[in-house]
């Protein structure tokens, strides 16, 4: 995979935007483990991944939506960027593949808001499918509350490169504890019960508040 070549070209631009980064001793100290962080800009997924790839010399494999990953193709997007393409025809299949990297020992990222947030003040409604993983694979979910003001899309993030006051704020929290959900049936209560507990772990590391 390209993604070694990619790092060291790019990295440290995204490293020149990170103000803080912070809560690094909650992470494992070896993969397989998930990571699960709000979205509130175009440079989240690589600053995050900066961070990460850094310290393990491993890539963070993402959930990627369909409108993301067909701009690459799967071939690429799977194998150059490191997605983990979602299709909105086969949703199942993203749950499997991220079940496969998990068990190779590799780290999983999701940001399951799903899409970038613009309020300010309270994350949406979060997907259940991270949970479905660190609950099916018994993996580790870190939460990851991102501050970012380099720009929603890509043209504000690129322009933010030259901006010294645009910056990116990382906050890992510890994993999420999600014993008291084993040894039950992964039903939809169970997954929206244990999604909020998740979104709201999110919420205090990027000061946030969760309503669902």
């Amino acid at each position: 995979m390209g993604y070694t070549l990619l790092y060291r070209i790019f990295s440290p631009l995204f490293r020149m935007k990170l103000r803080n980064v912070r809560g690094t001793e909650y992470l494992p100290d070896k993969p397989p483990f998930l990571i699960a962080a709000n979205h509130v800009g175009f440079f989240d997924g690589p600053a995050l991944a900066s961070v990460i790839f850094r310290q393990y010399r491993q890539p963070i494999y993402y959930v990627t939506l369909e409108a993301v990953w067909r701009i690459w193709g799967k071939l690429i997007a799977r194998n150059f960027f490191g997605m983990i393409p979602l299709d909105n025809k086969q949703k199942s299949g993203v749950l499997q593949e991220s079940l496969e990297h998990l068990k190779a020992g590799h780290i999983v990222g999701i940001f399951p808001e799903a899409h970038r947030n613009k309020d300010e003040a309270s994350l949406e409604q979060g997907k259940t499918g991270a949970i479905r993983m660190a609950i099916t694979s018994g993996a580790p979910i870190i939460p990851v509350g991102i501050i970012n003001t380099t720009g929603l899309r890509l043209g504000a993030a690129l322009a933010s490169l030259s901006k010294k006051n645009a910056y990116i704020d990382l906050s890992f929290g510890p994993p999420v504890d999600l014993s008291e959900f084993q040894n039950r049936p992964i039903d939809k209560p169970l997954l929206d019960e244990a999604t909020r507990k998740l979104m709201l772990a999110i919420g205090r590391l990027c000061n946030k508040d969760y309503h669902f």
